[in-house]
Parts: C-alpha cells; sequence; structure tokens
C-alpha cells in the first residue's frame, strides 16, 4: 500500500481548494479572538444558528500588514470600531492552503456599511428594551447636589470609547477633577457578560 506524505496531501489540498470560486468573495461573520501580531491582524471567522447561538461554521483568517493599516483605519473611520471579538463583518477574502500552516482565509477588503447596519440594529434593540423595561430615563430623574468625583469605569483599557471618555472627563468645561478607576472588561464576545 503506498501512502502520501502530509506534505503531499496538503498540496493536493490547495489544488483542489484554490480556484476562481474561492478567490476574492465576499462573505459575512462574526470576528472573535482578534489578535494583532507584528502588524498583521489574525482572527476566527463564525457563523452562529441565529436561534440558537451554536456556531455552524468557523475558519481562521488574516489580514497581512500591508492591507491592514488601510483597512484597519477605514474601518475605524467609517464605524467607530476597532476589529473586535462579536462584530458582524463583510470581508472579501481568498482561500489560502499552506502546507505547514493549513487553510486560513486572506482578507483584503471590509464593507463597513454592513457592520454599520448591524450596530445599529443592536443599537435600536437596546434602547427598545431599555425602554420597555422602564429604566431608559431613570439617570435623568436623578437631582445631584454635588457631581460625584469618583468615578469606576467597567471598559476595555484600549477601547476608543474608553479613551473618548477619559479626554471628555479631563477636558470638562468646569475644570472639575474626577479620579477614575478602570474594571477592565472584554466589551465584546461571547464572553463580555461573565467579564463585566
Amino acid at each position: 500500500m503506498e501512502a502520501l506524505t502530509l506534505y503531499q496531501l496538503n498540496r493536493r489540498i490547495a489544488e483542489l481548494v484554490t480556484n476562481s470560486s474561492t478567490q476574492n468573495v465576499w462573505v459575512t461573520a462574526e470576528l472573535s479572538d482578534v489578535a494583532v501580531r507584528g502588524g498583521h491582524c489574525y482572527m476566527e471567522l463564525l457563523q452562529k444558528d441565529p436561534d440558537t447561538g451554536a456556531t455552524v461554521a468557523k475558519a481562521r483568517a488574516a489580514i497581512w500588514a500591508n492591507v491592514f493599516s488601510r483597512l484597519r483605519s477605514d474601518f475605524y473611520i467609517a464605524t467607530g470600531q476597532d476589529f473586535a471579538t462579536g462584530l458582524k463583518v463583510m470581508v472579501r477574502a481568498s482561500v489560502s492552503m499552506h502546507p505547514v500552516y493549513g487553510m486560513s482565509l486572506v482578507i483584503n477588503a471590509v464593507n463597513p456599511e454592513y457592520t454599520m447596519g448591524d450596530l445599529l440594529r443592536r443599537r435600536k434593540e437596546m434602547l427598545a428594551r431599555l425602554k420597555a423595561e422602564g429604566i431608559l430615563d431613570m439617570n435623568r430623574s436623578l437631582c445631584w447636589n454635588e457631581p460625584p468625583l469618583r468615578i469606576a469605569i467597567v471598559s476595555a483599557e484600549g477601547a476608543a470609547g474608553y479613551g473618548d471618555f477619559m479626554n471628555q472627563l479631563n477636558g470638562n468645561q468646569l475644570g472639575l477633577r474626577f479620579t477614575t478607576r478602570l474594571f477592565p472588561a472584554i466589551m465584546q464576545g461571547e464572553r463580555t457578560a461573565q467579564s463585566v
């Protein structure tokens, strides 16, 4: 019985999966395990069952450094978000099969309008839920004799929203000095509730 080497098998797989039907195709997915290393962005793309939340498809993906800096900047300008776990995205990707590292998707474009639509939908759902629970306007009904000068913040340390909040706090028009304490948390994805 003659056997293939693993390298030979992986080369055959690469020949089968890397063709015109798997190159530069638009794919919708949820981001997971996003990590930036050496200027490259690595992640997993997930598809979940909308009823159960169970993962039904998963693929490793990467955005190489020569593309990532531009995509990241354009995406942030359009959405106000960085690439992060839990975001729903539409990406243009090509299948890549490496004999050592296996199959992955190489992303070369992102459609920020798709993510914006999902973010707006989630915001509307959250506001409707808060209103239905009667807590949307609770803070407006509170009367403060003195402003709270000690503030606990639950946020991801590198989050743009956290930085914006601190800038607003430190540059307030009244010149108030606040004492803050950050409680680091994951703000998007499956581990959000446990982290917060």
